[in-house]
Order: structure tokens, then sequence, then C-alpha cells
């Protein structure tokens, strides 16, 4: 039985050496470039370097969309203090606020859903606010240059779902607030990237943080274990599902025939965060009173 090698997809009178490591298109020996693993076309290769000239760009440009999230959980602090008079520096009490939008397991399986998102903007004291802010400050200007504001603010929000949902499974009697489950959730988006981009998962010191504060949250009553653990599981999938699909060399061909298919990660994430939703209050939240965990 004869056998044909098949032609340059640049040069169809010679024969293919290899294939691009990025679109696994064949490639003659002119044609091939060597990059950080394995070999690529000149158009990946070109690719590449328009995709580093615009991260470059991004960098020097204001994480809006972080600032935008600082600014609304700090607006809501001021308008939580002016309305209850609760200005304590940290434990602060559960004022009539915190008694009508904090997470709260029987609240939430009575219909007040709005709880799975509002908590995630009250806070306990001006401490809890301020290291909870600071943390996104950090996180945010790692994340928004390199994935876009839109993205991050669908990461935050899926992360937030994921830790009202781990807050629901461990702690349903209590009032749970706080931007900590959606800020673990970026937290472990920044540990998925650098796996991605194959770097030293240390080399932000993320990872560290993470879990030192895991055992934090062990060790300290008051904190909520489970929506740090829900958030930075939710974060980390979320992330995940973007970085795999733009990793996916078929997934990158059909999307550049279709445009359409350009927005399938983001779309997928979407429905991480209604299945979360969903899964919150089909099963957990019913719960309230025998809690899973």
């Amino acid at each position: 039985m004869a056998t044909r090698t098949a032609p340059c997809y640049r040069h169809s009178r010679r024969a293919a050496a290899i294939r691009c490591q990025r679109c696994e298109r064949p490639i003659c020996t002119e044609c091939m470039v060597s990059a950080a693993v394995g070999f690529q076309c000149p158009e990946c290769v070109r690719a590449g370097a328009r995709r580093t000239r615009q991260f470059s760009l991004a960098a020097r440009q204001r994480p809006a969309v972080t600032i935008a999230l600082i600014g609304v959980n700090v607006l809501v602090w001021f308008v939580v203090a002016a309305a209850t008079g609760d200005v304590s520096l940290w434990g602060g009490q559960v004022t009539s606020v915190h008694f009508d939008y904090a997470l709260f397991g029987r609240f939430v399986d009575e219909g007040e859903y709005w709880r799975l998102g509002t908590s995630a903007f009250l806070h306990y004291g001006l401490l809890h606010l301020g290291m909870n802010m600071l943390v996104l400050w950090w996180l945010g200007r790692m994340l928004e240059p390199g994935i876009g504001g839109a993205r991050l603010l669908l990461l935050y929000g899926v992360a937030m779902l994921g830790g009202s949902l781990g807050a629901l499974m461990l702690d349903p009697d209590a009032f749970t607030a706080g931007a900590s489950g959606a800020v673990f959730g970026l937290g472990g988006a920044v540990v998925v990237a650098e796996r991605a981009s194959r770097f030293n998962r240390q080399d932000s010191g993320v990872l560290g943080f993470l879990l030192i504060n895991i055992v934090i949250s062990l060790t300290i009553p008051g904190i909520s274990l489970g929506g740090h653990v829900g958030g930075l599981i939710l974060g980390a999938l979320a992330a995940g599902v973007l970085s795999g699909f733009r990793n996916w060399p078929a997934y990158v061909r059909l999307a550049a025939a279709s445009y359409p298919l350009r927005f399938l990660p983001e779309l997928v994430v979407v429905a991480l965060g209604a299945g979360t939703v969903w899964l919150t209050l089909a099963a957990v939240a019913p719960r309230w009173h025998s809690p899973l965990f």
C-alpha cells in the first residue's frame, strides 16, 4: 500500500515535515518556527506576537472593572453605615440591612433569592471590607489586563454564586456576608491562568495566599469556610473553561471560521453559574435546617 506525505499548507509542492503545534496545519522545514513547545507556523507566530502586544498595551491601562467593583463595595458599606449607624472596625453586628440582604438559608428557601448576590456586597466592619478590597485590587490587577473586564466580571459573578452555595452548605443558619467568596474565586482563576500559561504556579504568591487563608478559615471561628472554598472552586472551574477552550486547537480553528463560536467559552461559564444557582435553590437551600456537612 502506498502512502503520501501531506504537503505544506503554504508550499503545496513541498512535503510537510511536521504539523503546527497550535493549529495542526502541515508545515515544511522552511515554515517551521521554533516556539516555547515544538514548532508553529508563521501565521500562529504572528498571531501570538499580536496578542503579546495587546497584552502589553492592556497592562498599562487602568483595571476599570476591578475599580468599579471596589467602588460598589465601598459605597454599599457607607450606605449601610449611614442607615444603621454601625461603623464597627471589625465584627460588626447583624444590622437591619444584613437581616434583609445577607445570606441565610431559611430566607433563601422561602424565596428571597436575591440574597445569593446581595450578600457579597455587605461586610461586617471596616477591616472586613478593607481586607477584601485590598485582595480584590491585587488579583484584579493581575487578571483584568489579560482577560478583559467583561470576563473578569463573569468570573467574579460565578465565584460569588459558588461562595453562596458553599456557605449555605456549611453554615445555612448564619447571616453570611462579604466579597471573599468572589475574591477567592479570582485567586483560583489566577492559579489556573498561571498553570495554563506554563508559569510556575507559585510565582505570584497567590497559591500560597489561598492555602494560608484556607487554614485560617479552618481555625478561626466566624469565618465562612464554605464561602471561601465554594468561591475558589467555581472561580477555578470557570477560569479552566475559558483557558481550556482557547488552548484547544480544534476550537481555535472553528472559532476562526465562525464568529458566533467565539463566545462559546463565555456561554459555558454562564451555564456553570446558572447550574450553581439551580443546585443552590433546588438541593442546598431546602436543607437549611439540616446542613449537608
